[in-house]
């Protein structure tokens, strides 16, 4: 006979090649045999984000997480229905608990991921929340910057989003300083020359701003904001 956790694993595999439908089946059935197997529900959820029935999968997230609150992922898939839905606020939530629940990264040989700081306070910016977006951020350079080793290539990310909300609450000297560390990275894109001039328009420092906005365009002549800002800084 076999178990709700069989059940769950062949589920998975039907999953893997896209019968969604096959999977529902043996989900059903393995919820059936045991309605408080936490990973039948994530598992249906997942096939329901698949089938593109975002309402269904956040029942059956909650339905997990019900049964187990640390359950591995369910934060972050529910987050992402919540999105899908347009609920940013409370999609924006479970992105923050999903990220401390793995503040020290979710895999641990590979450790924090500044990215997925990022991508929390973006959350929070879809959301109409800045200033948690800004206290997230903050939060991540006291704590813990500077323990990130295997995604060094994304450090500039959370300096350069930082540095842009800085921007609009009009410390443009703190901006300045963060977007200049972004800026002089090894692992500088142009996105991070982009803040760095932006930061240095509100700084009132218009000649380096128009130098460094140039050198922007030479590193991408398409550059979403690039082109505003050189005519801008042109016309001042």
């Amino acid at each position: 006979m076999l178990t709700s956790t069989l059940l769950v694993h062949a589920a998975i595999d039907l999953s893997d090649v896209e019968d969604y439908i096959g999977a529902l089946n043996l989900l059903r059935r393995a919820i059936a045999i045991d309605p408080n197997n936490a990973q039948a529900y994530f598992e249906r959820a997942m096939v329901m984000l698949n089938l593109g029935r975002n309402a269904d999968a956040i029942a059956d997230f909650d339905r997990a997480l019900s049964i187990n609150s640390e359950f591995p992922g369910a934060y972050y898939w529910r987050s992402c229905a919540l999105t899908s839905l347009g609920n940013h606020q409370k999609a924006a939530d479970d992105r923050l608990r999903d990220l401390y629940l793995h503040c020290n990264g979710s895999d641990k040989t590979m450790g924090i991921n500044p990215q997925k700081w990022v991508d929390c306070a973006e959350a929070f910016i879809n959301a109409g929340n800045s200033q948690k977006a800004r206290e997230l951020l903050e939060d991540y350079f006291d704590l813990y910057a500077g323990k990130v080793t295997s995604y060094v290539c994304f450090e500039t990310s959370p300096m350069r989003l930082l540095a842009s909300l800085l921007i609009q609450s009009g410390d443009s000297a703190q901006a300045c300083e963060l977007a200049k560390r972004a800026y002089s990275s090894n692992y500088q894109c142009p996105a991070d020359i982009l803040t760095y001039a932006t930061a240095l328009e509100s700084s009132g420092n218009l000649v380096d701003a128009r130098r460094t906005c140039a050198e922007a365009l030479e590193a991408n002549a398409q550059l979403p904001g690039a082109i505003d800002l050189y005519e801008r800084l042109a016309n001042t």
